[in-house]
């Protein structure tokens, strides 16, 4: 609880910090007065309002309304980034042509090209947030792999984050898709939900559409337990048909395992969680090893062979965030190799926080296995 309410916190401050920065900048670059001045600060109030009243309209019913403050709010949050970052770099540019020897440049141009390309940037970054995540095939070799099970097809769903800005419409189209693909297996590798609340009965009638031979899996991610180990979450996926993995191992299919931990930094100790799992493992057979974060398992890389499925980093999200992320984690995003086992980190079919992705696609990653000598 602790961590969360640091976490909160830390993203309070960060937006003011945004909000006074784009203020006084506007006021430098286009000197308002008079009424342009006061109709300025009335905008930028309701604006800097508009995030806190997305968290108060979180905890109220669902509805056109709470749903929109909901939506504005985490929009302009993730808008304000993006604001503050192109009105930075131009009085980044204006600094250096001044150093250069450029005196009494006019700077309403330059303020009026910055503002252009914050607002394209998060017309784009929205647009993106709100499209269907699209396939993307990655063939994976084996050690070990039953010759029956070559071509073995798995479909990975990771950080949908289903709730108050992702409905199960979003969900609707990505199991259109998955369908498409003709998946032998079906796994979610955490953030299903966005705050640990129940899915619904829609979200299960969509699941149940979902036509995979040898069925579906589940690990549960930080947010999927914002409520606990013993949350909504659990009954839901045990409900709808998913086989969840809570520290369990079993066979899908015959000569193929399937394993499972619930979020190692949120459940606790990731030491006491894999010591749980590691004995169960044989390591004769491949394994599919699902965790929701990106590290803590790898002492399961020194044995056998298998794939990991990983998400919660959303490849960043928003630019430049994958820049600042990335030399931060072993793996970040993307397909890694480590002697015979491969990792997968998803850049996953949803988003978090404000329903935009900048430089940073949703995907459905489907992996075809390959029997490898």
């Amino acid at each position: 609880m602790k961590g969360n309410m640091h976490f909160f916190s830390m993203l309070i401050f960060i937006y003011l910090l945004f909000q006074v920065y784009i203020a006084l900048w506007l006021r430098r670059y286009f000197r308002p007065e008079g009424v342009r001045l006061k109709a300025l600060g009335i905008i930028f109030l309701l604006l800097l309002l508009s995030f806190p009243a997305a968290q108060y309209a979180r905890k109220m019913p669902e509805g056109p309304v709470s749903d929109f403050l909901v939506w504005f709010g985490f929009l302009w949050f993730g808008a304000a980034f993006i604001f503050y970052m192109a009105v930075f770099a131009c009085d980044i540019v204006y600094l250096l042509l001044k150093l250069s020897g450029f005196k009494n440049l006019p700077k309403k141009p330059g303020g009026i090209t910055a503002l252009l390309l914050a607002a394209l940037l998060t017309a784009f970054g929205l647009w993106k947030g709100a499209a269907t995540p699209p396939l993307l095939h990655l063939d994976i070799p084996l050690k070990n792999l039953p010759a029956e099970l070559d071509g073995f097809k798995i479909a990975q769903v990771s950080d949908l984050h289903l709730g108050r800005i992702i409905k199960e419409d979003r969900f609707r189209k990505i199991a259109d898709r998955i369908n498409g693909a003709g998946p032998d297996l079906v796994v979610y590798t955490g953030d299903f939900t966005d705050r640990g609340g129940a899915a619904g009965e829609k979200a299960c009638a969509v699941i149940k559409t979902i036509k995979a031979k040898y069925g579906q899996a589940a690990v549960l991610g930080n947010h999927d337990m914002f409520r606990g180990r013993g949350n909504p979450s659990v009954e839901f996926f045990e409900n709808c048909g998913v086989k969840l993995l809570r520290s369990d191992v079993y066979e899908p299919v015959k000569g193929l395992q399937a394993a499972g931990v619930d979020d190692l930094r949120r459940a606790g100790s990731e030491t006491k969680l894999m010591g749980e799992i590691l004995p169960k493992l044989d390591f004769k057979k491949p394994v599919i090893f699902l965790s929701h974060q990106p590290r803590g398992w790898e002492k399961i890389l020194l044995s056998g062979s298998g794939l990991v499925l990983c998400g919660h980093t959303h490849k960043g999200q928003i630019f430049p965030f994958s820049v600042l992320e990335k030399p931060l984690l072993k793996y970040f995003y993307g397909l890694y190799r480590e002697g015979d086992w491969s990792v997968y980190v998803t850049s996953g079919a949803g988003h978090w926080g404000p329903p935009m992705r900048l430089f940073a696609d949703s995907e459905i990653p489907v992996f075809i296995l390959r029997r490898a000598e």
